[in-house]
Order: structure tokens, then sequence, then C-alpha cells
């Protein structure tokens, strides 16, 4: 992060000269430890991101398709008239430590068509579905496994 708001800094003063660096130089450090301070950065972080590049790639690809397969489930139950649609509540835990993978677990649960996430305290989850099929194996979904083992690859 400091490279990155340092290089933000010559970007955007155009031209690098011995002044500029030097106190581009002092300001990065300076935001950087205030990120670190009072924002609850870690370089740790950074780290974590690094290891789990191949993971957020592969993640993004297995959401965006299960969006297209949840929206063709979709448009088939709300077009055909002999499948009746049938709502329902799940409510399931999950073993996910970060707070912020499992915001990333809801919100993906929510954009995915057919279901949204309706609640979720610490652990537990509650997810309302379209129809009863939409719901099914939610709770050892893909993006589970993935998340666990993003998580896996921080900690571990």
């Amino acid at each position: 992060m400091y490279i990155l708001l340092l290089l933000f800094w010559i970007i955007l003063n155009g031209k690098i000269t011995t002044e500029i660096l030097v106190f581009g130089v002092v300001l990065s450090a300076a935001i950087f430890w205030f990120m670190c301070k009072y924002l609850e950065y870690s370089p740790r972080y950074e780290l974590c991101v690094a290891k789990n590049t191949l993971w957020i790639i592969v993640y993004f690809f297995v959401l965006i398709i299960e969006i297209f397969k949840a929206a063709i489930a979709v448009y088939k139950r709300v077009y055909s008239r002999k499948i009746e649609i049938q709502p329902q509540m799940v409510f399931f835990d999950v073993d996910i430590e970060s707070e912020f993978l499992r915001f990333v677990l809801a919100n993906s649960i929510t954009l995915t068509p057919g279901t949204i996430t309706v609640d979720v305290d610490d652990n537990h989850f509650c997810v309302h579905a379209l129809d009863y099929t939409l719901a099914e194996g939610v709770e050892n979904s893909v993006f589970i496994k993935l998340l666990k083992k993003m998580e896996e690859n921080c900690c571990g």
C-alpha cells in the first residue's frame, strides 16, 4: 500500500524532482502510518490478498457462472405455467471466522437470482429462496468452499 500511495503521489505531480520524491516518501509514510494506527489496516492484509489472488479470480468466475445458472432457473420458474413456485427460508451456520468473508458470502448469495440473504448473525445465516429447489445445497455451496480455502490460505 505504501508503494501504491507513493506511485499515486508521483502520478498526480506529473514529474519527478528530488523535492517531490522526498515529500512523497514522507507523505506516503505518514498516510500509511495513519492507516495502520487509526483505520485498523495491516500489512498482513496485503499479504493475504496476494496469497489469495488466484482464489479471488476463481471466485469471481464461479460467481458469474452461478449467477447465470440461477438466472436461467428463475427464468424457467417464472415463465413456466407448469412449475409451481414454493418460496422457502433456509437457516444454516457457516464456520467462516472472517467477518469480511461472511460479508462476501452474504452478498454473493444476494447477487445470485432467486435468493437473498435476509439476516446474518455471526455465523448464522438466514436466506430466502424464490423456490425450494434454489435453496437446496446453499449451506454447502461452492461459495463457502472457496471462501474457506481463502481463509485457510491467510491463517494457515
